[in-house]
């Protein structure tokens, strides 16, 4: 039964405690309760915009961050159409790139002695037409 009580005199003061936070039930606080609820709340409100400003803070990092990668990628393929302009045979495709380097990655963890090839278009002619044939077959 004390416990209760106890308790439930705690439940009251910090309902009390609460309700002064927020500027309700005022009246019966003289000045030097006053001045220290004001000065907890001082407290409590440069905790709060340390914490916001921080958030803040840490937000603009990573948008910044993801702006200068959204940039560098960018960059890379303006580069790679414009090399692509530049020479009809270089026939570069991002998503036949990846594709190509995920195909490969289960070969060289699994088997590491295989190579992959592709099948390419030679970009200069075999002028000399000396030695074997090679079928139009690269590394990849």
């Amino acid at each position: 039964q004390n416990t209760l009580n106890h308790l439930k005199e705690i439940n009251q003061n910090l309902r009390k405690e609460i309700s002064q936070r927020k500027g309700e039930e005022l009246e019966g606080m003289d000045i030097k309760e006053l001045r220290g609820l004001e000065q907890t709340l001082d407290e409590s409100l440069r905790i709060v915009r340390q914490r916001k400003y921080h958030v803040i803070a840490t937000q603009t990092d990573t948008y910044k961050k993801k702006l200068k990668s959204t940039r560098e990628t960018y960059r890379a393929l303006m580069h790679e159409l414009e090399m692509k302009d530049e020479n009809p045979n270089y026939n570069f495709s991002a998503e036949n790139h990846s594709r190509m380097y995920e195909n490969s990655i289960p070969m060289a963890t699994e088997c590491p002695h295989m190579f992959s090839f592709r099948v390419a278009q030679p970009i200069q002619p075999n002028l000399l037409g000396l030695g074997y044939e090679s079928h139009d077959l690269s590394l990849a």
